[in-house]
């Protein structure tokens, strides 16, 4: 069977899963609706597991909420999955004491409940990926038929309405239509300059990689960064002291720390914002969760890349200047730096995606990472389950935020390595003698935190 993918109405989900049903299909099928993306994972035809980009329809979060394991188990079993490659539900039954039973349960409920949020919009993309490894990782089967789904489904759609939409923060996904649609937005908007149809064809090739391999990396799960090797350094040197991380440390290591803490959501738990926050959630069990990621050479870099000290000394002057803005916006300063920090972790992120392949010219290169930055922010953020205010910080959304505020200041105080968009606030600076004084005092910060240790004063 191929891949397939298109748009469809929501009565004609059915009719899709069906199609799948009667084939015997064995592969992934993505839902991208609103904000989300949904994966069902089908084998021979029946849905054997279900997950989502939103942290909070994740099974640990389905679990949590129902309160069928404590908080502590259930983060426990997702940083070892993290870390050591077993499947989440293997590592449930062998460390939280979950039955087998219990979690096919818990995952047709979520299934359904997945299903039925999907209904409730008008339509939805769709892709079937029949090359993933379904069979091979395989081990909570929920054996749901399709049919039986497609009504339970609609019948939850009718008689639960839905209570945890919110729309202070414009979500988006990075799923391949909207990667098509946002390349050719940008073509336009370069419409002034000549390209070559040669070039054009391979700076599309490179876009769409890079939206595919971007989109894999946020519905995976937490979606967590290797650290590089002065990075790791600093942190092991800094845990070999009885000394927590900071977040210049390695503000990579600070994402992955958010990630995990944040990667369960349900009412009434806590989430973090800032990097101590992060440390305090963690817990006892901070230190070795840290080794746990730096042992595993998936989340471990092994080689220095070209651009890690430019990077690093444009990451400490934003968290510089972020510490003499924090006040101005309102914000502590914890989570004024790790909001001024992040945003470079996905820019990193970004630039060495585009960097796999030669872009046509500095012009499509520059307006590609300034439109995919915000997107990569808003996606991964909320598949890290981001609290609102680094959501707004990583893609500058929406504008009048504490968050978004903050992250354009700090651009505005360090040089704008990062130009999202226009700072609104600069016709304010006049008017605001406070706001001028504390950008005047951050950029000062900026440019000596920038500067190598041998010429700071």
């Amino acid at each position: 069977m191929l891949t397939i993918s298109g748009t469809l109405g929501r009565l004609y989900l059915g009719d899709l899963l069906e199609w799948l049903h009667l084939t015997h299909a064995t592969g992934r099928l993505f839902l991208t609706a609103s904000d989300v993306t949904r994966s069902f994972d089908l084998y021979c035809g029946r849905v054997a597991f279900a997950s989502s980009s939103k942290t909070s329809e994740r099974l640990g979060s389905w679990l949590l909420s129902r309160g069928l394991a404590s908080r502590e188990s259930l983060l426990r079993a997702l940083v070892l999955s993290q870390t050591r490659g077993d499947l989440f539900t293997v590592v449930l039954e062998r460390e939280a004491g979950i039955t087998h039973e219990a979690l096919v349960d818990a995952g047709r409920t979520l299934a359904t409940a997945l299903v039925s949020r999907i209904l409730r919009e008008d339509q939805a993309y769709f892709r079937f990926d029949p090359a993933q490894p379904i069979a091979e990782r395989k081990h909570v089967d929920l054996e749901m038929d399709c049919r039986n789904l497609i009504m339970q489904a609609a019948y939850r759609a009718d008689t639960h309405p839905p209570s945890d939409r919110s729309a202070t923060v414009p979500y988006t996904t990075i799923d391949p239509n909207t990667i098509e649609l946002l390349f050719w937005h940008i073509v336009g908007e370069i419409e002034g300059e000549l390209v070559d149809a040669t070039a054009l064809v391979d700076a599309h090739r490179t876009f769409v990689a890079v939206g595919d391999l971007l989109n894999r990396w946020v519905v995976q799960g937490p979606p967590l960064l290797p650290i590089g090797p002065d990075d790791a350094e600093r942190v092991l040197r800094r845990l070999k002291g009885n000394k927590p991380m900071r977040l210049e440390d390695s503000p990579t290591l600070v994402w992955n720390l958010l990630c995990l803490v944040n990667g369960l959501d349900s009412p009434g738990t806590d989430r973090a914002a800032g990097a101590d926050e992060a440390w305090k959630l963690a817990g006892d069990d901070a230190p070795a969760w840290i080794h746990l990621i730096l042992e595993n050479t998936r989340w471990r870099r092994e080689e220095r890349a070209e651009t890690d000290g430019a990077l690093r000394r444009a990451t400490l002057a934003r968290i510089a200047a972020a510490r003499k803005l924090a006040d101005v916006v309102g914000l502590s300063e914890d989570v004024a730096t790790t909001s001024g920090a992040l945003p470079m972790v996905l820019l990193e992120l970004v630039v060495t995606g585009l960097g796999t392949s030669s872009m046509t010219g500095p012009t499509l290169q520059g307006c590609a990472i300034r439109h995919l930055l915000p997107l990569v922010g808003q996606a991964a953020g909320m598949a890290a389950g981001m609290p609102e205010v680094l959501l707004a910080a990583l893609s500058s959304s929406p504008a009048r935020h504490p968050g978004a505020r903050l992250s354009r200041l700090v651009g505005l105080a360090a040089g704008e390595l990062i130009a999202l968009n226009e700072c609104e606030d600069q016709p304010a600076l006049d008017a605001d003698p406070t706001l001028t004084t504390a950008l005047a005092a951050a950029r000062k910060a900026a440019v000596r935190a920038a500067k190598p240790k041998s010429e700071q004063r």
